[in-house]
């Protein structure tokens, strides 16, 4: 990987995290120059993250102005779960059926999770969370599948993941993830489809209320 094609790398995975998380709200403009004096680098890395981020759905390019932050909707983050929900519950029960001995890096990222939980660091959180779902899905054997379930969860806004209720959401959710291995490995078809169902849509009304909290507030980055 090149040095521009690694900056680029990071800098899409911060404003990605800083998007979905709300730290940088709907409304928000994003301009190439600004962001890259910020970040002391160079344009190119900066304008090819925001035009990958545009290609998202998360930003909305602006004619001579930058990238303006997409303002998702209540009926956005209910389909987007509503489709999460059954993409990701059919490769687990098929995950299930079909026994897993190998769940070495599952349990590692399981770890992981469950140290971001104990250390209060989001980021690690949600880096260690996308890994292990990332690796679930991927032993299911469809790559398309895998591919579409990761850009869904790319584009899902995390409204609420550092309030009082998203931080006991990540604390009862450490278990869940053991428990998901466990099953891999001799379980029920039935409370595998329990246990992905609340383990996704436990997060929905936390989302959702924050949501439906946030104002209209646009600032220029």
């Amino acid at each position: 990987m090149t040095a521009d094609a690694n900056l680029r790398e990071q800098v899409q995975q911060r404003l990605r995290l800083d998007i979905v998380s709300g730290e940088i709200g709907p409304g928000t403009i994003l301009s190439v120059p600004g962001l890259a004096r910020t970040l002391g680098i160079s344009t190119t890395p900066v304008r090819e993250a925001l035009l990958q981020l545009s290609g998202d759905g998360l930003l909305q390019p602006l004619r001579n102005r930058g990238f303006c932050v997409v303002e998702p909707t209540l009926d956005d983050l209910r389909n987007l779960f509503e489709v999460r929900l059954q993409l990701e519950t059919s490769a687990f029960v098929k995950l299930v059926r079909s026994g897993l001995t190998d769940v070495a890096e599952l349990t590692r990222q399981a770890d992981a999770i469950a140290r971001a939980v104990r250390t209060r660091d989001v980021p690690l959180y949600l880096a260690a969370d996308r890994a292990f779902h990332r690796e679930l899905l991927a032993r299911a054997g469809n790559a398309v599948l895998t591919g579409i379930v990761m850009r869904l969860r790319d584009t899902m806004r995390l409204y609420g993941i550092n309030s009082p209720a998203g931080l006991a959401r990540q604390e009862e959710s450490v278990p869940e993830h053991y428990r998901i291995i466990a099953l891999l490995q001799q379980g029920d078809e039935a409370e595998a489809a329990a246990l992905m169902h609340k383990h996704i849509m436990d997060w929905e009304p936390i989302f959702s209320e924050y949501l439906r909290a946030s104002g209209d507030v646009t600032s220029r980055v």
